[in-house]
């Protein structure tokens, strides 16, 4: 049975007394149910009255637990799809604290009542007066389901784990379609809800869906919650859906398919920049996050089909007469000597009619002559990267040339070091694809796509069996990440790559996540950003905040800078409170004023994180220039500056409930945008700033469980030590060995990991630092089946017995892979026995 639970009863429990009403919660209901939902037929002991003569025909129900407290409830109402028609309702929880009662919902009276209720009856009456007005949009209200069996996990305080109600918006989202579909949202907009409910719809076919993320942590979370919609619908065979749907990390999937376990990562450009061509970072004045940014998204990242020409030697390709003629005869391409050039925008105009088998066979071509250029040039063309336009590149003509330069000595290093970055990675996977090595998917779902460059991204389209079959979903606002994104791009790529241009968008606008005042500022941003940098139909839009709380926004002014100090101090020993700094430059500053490693977040280290309380440490300060340009100057149209809204928007927006400023030298132009937003302080109050709830340790300890899950490891190490728990030291142990990994030191991660058992971990460091012995003592350490490891070592081509007896070192553990390789040895030995008592029962 279904159970639907609005945030708002869940936010008027009284503290304190969650456990006790969740427990009248789950009696009532179990009762309701072996009443089979008879509610007359229930004990005597349940008190339950309707609401009089509310004005809307909703019919509410009140449930009594003590004088004072009531629990609301409905059901059978037309105010939820046909699923859920039959589910109880909870609505709102209704306290009496012998002083005054007033509505708190929409459509609820907010006049006071002075008069003291002393008897049940007049309690009663009051509540009916309150809700006379009361009506229920799911559209509005955010909304948990549950079942009987999952009541317990209600309370939870991890709100992943909960699965909620799709407004209209989201349920639209879901229908089925022959095209392919983006979905473009805001932040808190439940894009990967929707995935996940159109992962477990699909899965309800016989069909191999594939559901991929830039994050590991985000295919853990997208994981649990799919489990957790198994969970809440009994009525399916859970074990056949999960077979049905693979979650990926896109990284490590490629990864595996290409044999390739370490890519170069921004850290180890970084180093070899500054190592190698100190001369030309000079010339370049560019940051080398921006230099790593433009390699990887355009350089190196981007496909050129607009630019490229079409162009293949009619006899190497050994094209038939009658097909060049017609291509010719249509005008959908010309002959040049012995070569054919194909005219690639008249073939994307023919596929807005019926293509014919001449066409069809045009369109097929071009897209194998843009898959063979993209796997023989690892770099877009100096001439075509020297020719983009200011939306694709900012970049002046020097500079360019510059950029290309570097490029060219980094792909060199590459090269001489046997390396490859993931745009390498997702050419050698592509490679896989044509030779049709890769097995493809019935359907592929892909989130946070704007992380993602035009290379990987056309990957993923080409893993679908059949490409209408795609969801992509992701939000331009919030690319900070060094990539090159453009919606319309990926809408045309896909056009390239598919046969007709036909694909579904959606915008989603009600943000979930934040209260009303964070989501006005963020309307405030984008309203800013229009302003100055023109409207981009696609991509501007205003939020609507769904949440009903409301917070105001603070602006803190130090008068001294010890003020500020206390206010810092405080939001680090808060588990609720995450400080939010630009970039990796303001976080070394950060550390240096607090004498504090790893206690604050980059916007990129925060990305995917939400807390319920944020603190922004100099977001707008540290490009003031930046934002005075923008403000004071003409900046119509130029995207480049998009950027720093976009840093903006992600920082805000990680906030649920409470929002701080903390700025040391604000441009006075963007204070005066958004001053009208902000409640102003000077001087340090916890209990003014909210900031007054104190954190336990095992609050301390689930937060550090959190960022380790997300591989913020010096912000995981923060958190175990201020919980101050014996286990914790272990747990410190692990994320420093996994930091070394991070960094590079592979080996020795993998030799700390070891030492404190964790050998699966080891196993993955050894691995990215071709340690195949150490690789395989962490596999035997794991005791998994033989064959499971030969599996492993097949894939590099080679035999593990002789790897294992060859070696000139002495095996010390050798005893250990002795024993799995005897259990191998023992089951293959049972299957023999039974296949030969078979044959023997055969024969008579």
């Amino acid at each position: 049975m279904k159970i639907l639970v609005t945030e708002l009863f869940l936010s008027h429990i009284p503290q304190g007394k969650e456990s006790f009403v969740l427990q009248k919660m789950s009696q009532f209901v179990h009762e309701y149910v072996a009443s089979k939902f008879n509610m007359s037929a229930m004990r005597a002991g349940v008190s339950v009255r309707e609401i009089k003569n509310n004005r809307n025909g909703l019919r509410i129900f009140k449930l009594r637990i003590n004088k004072g407290d009531r629990i609301l409830f409905t059901f059978d109402t037309d105010r939820v799809r046909s699923e859920y028609r039959q589910a109880i309702l909870f609505l709102d929880y209704c306290h009496h604290d012998d002083q005054a009662m007033r509505g708190r919902m929409i459509g609820v009276s907010n006049q006071q009542v002075e008069e003291y209720l002393t008897s049940e009856e007049s309690i009663d009456e009051f509540i009916d007066q309150q809700y006379i007005n009361f009506d229920y949009d799911p559209n509005r209200v955010i909304t948990r389901v549950i079942n009987v069996e999952t009541m317990g996990q209600l309370l939870d305080e991890r709100e992943d784990k909960a699965v909620y109600y799709l407004n209209d918006e989201q349920f639209e989202c879901l229908a089925p379609t022959d095209a392919p579909t983006f979905i473009f949202g805001s932040a808190g907009s439940g894009k990967t809800t929707i995935n996940i409910h159109k992962a477990f719809i699909l899965a309800m076919q016989p069909i191999k869906i594939a559901y991929f993320t830039y994050s590991s942590y985000l295919v853990e979370d997208a994981k649990k919650l799919f489990q957790k919609i198994l969970e809440e619908s009994p009525e399916y065979r859970a074990d056949e859906l999960l077979k049905r749907v693979h979650f990926y990390h896109l990284n490590d999937y490629i990864s595996q398919e290409v044999s390739i376990y370490q890519t170069v990562s921004y850290e180890q450009f970084r180093t070899w920049v500054i190592e190698r061509q100190p001369l030309l970072l000079k010339q370049l004045g560019i940051g080398i996050y921006d230099i790593w940014k433009e390699i990887r998204g355009i350089i190196k990242g981007m496909i050129p089909k607009e630019w490229i020409d079409y162009r293949v030697n009619m006899n190497e390709w050994s094209l038939a007469s009658d097909l060049v003629e017609v291509i010719v005869k249509k005008g959908l391409g010309h002959v040049d000597g012995e070569d054919l050039v194909l005219h690639a925008e008249k073939l994307y105009e023919a596929k807005t009619r019926f293509l014919d088998q001449y066409e069809l066979k045009a369109v097929l071509l071009m897209h194998q002559i843009l898959d063979q250029y993209l796997l023989n040039h690892a770099l877009i063309p100096k001439e075509i990267y020297l020719k983009l336009d200011e939306q694709y590149c900012l970049y002046s003509s020097s500079q360019r040339e510059l950029l290309y330069e570097l490029t060219l000595r980094y792909q060199m290093f590459l090269s001489a070091e046997g390396k490859v970055d993931e745009n390498d990675m997702a050419r050698q996977f592509l490679n896989r694809l044509m030779n049709q090595k890769v097995p493809l998917f019935d359907f592929v779902i892909a989130d946070e796509i704007q992380d993602l460059t035009e290379i990987q991204i056309y990957c993923l389209i080409r893993l679908a069996r059949n490409r209408n079959n795609l969801l992509f979903s992701g939000d331009i606002n919030q690319t900070i990440r060094p990539t090159y994104f453009h919606t319309g791009r990926i809408e045309s790529i896909l056009k390239t790559s598919n046969t007709h241009l036909g694909f579904i968008k959606h915008q989603l606008v009600k943000n979930y996540r934040s209260t009303k005042e964070v989501v006005d500022l963020a309307n405030q941003v984008v309203n800013l950003r229009i302003q100055r940098l023109g409207l981009n139909k696609k991509n501007d839009y205003h939020e609507i905040p769904i949440r009903g709380e409301q917070h105001p926004i603070y602006y803190f002014d130090a008068k001294h800078p010890l003020e500020m100090v206390k206010l810092i101090e405080t939001g680090l020993n808060r588990h609720y409170v995450a400080i939010v700094v630009p970039d990796e430059e303001e976080k070394k500053n950060f550390e240096r004023l607090t004498q504090q490693k790893g206690a604050v977040f980059t916007v990129e280290e925060i990305k995917g994180i939400e807390k319920e309380y944020i603190i922004c440490y100099n977001v707008m300060t540290k490009y003031k220039t930046a934002w005075e340009t923008i403000i004071n100057q003409d900046v119509m149209y130029q995207n480049q500056y998009r950027y720093y809204f976009n840093l903006l928007y992600v920082a805000l927006t990680r906030a649920r409930h409470h929002l701080c400023f903390i700025e040391e030298d604000m441009p006075p132009s963007l204070y005066e945008q958004f001053e009208s937003e902000f409640l102003s302080f000077d001087t340090f109050d916890e209990t003014e700033l909210k900031l007054n709830q104190l954190s336990t340790d095992n609050q301390f300890y689930k937060e550090a469980q959190l960022y380790e899950r997300r591989e913020l490891y010096e912000q995981a190490i923060t958190e175990y030590e201020l919980s101050q728990l014996e286990e914790a030291k272990t747990d410190i142990a692990r994320c420093r060995a996994l930091m070394k990994n991070k960094e590079g030191h592979h080996i020795e991660a993998g030799h700390d990991l070891m030492h404190l058992k964790e050998y699966e971990k080891a196993a993955l460091c050894y691995r990215q630092g071709h340690d195949r012995l150490n690789y395989l003592k962490a596999l035997v350490f794991q005791e998994l089946p033989f064959a499971q490891i030969q599996q492993e070592f097949e894939k590099e081509g080679s035999d593990v017995l002789t790897f294992v007896y060859e070696q000139d070192v002495r095996v010390t553990w050798l005893k250990r892979f002795n024993k799995l390789y005897s259990r191998h040895l023992l089951k293959q030995a049972q299957v023999i026995d039974r296949m030969i008592e078979t044959i023997h029962e055969l024969k008579g």
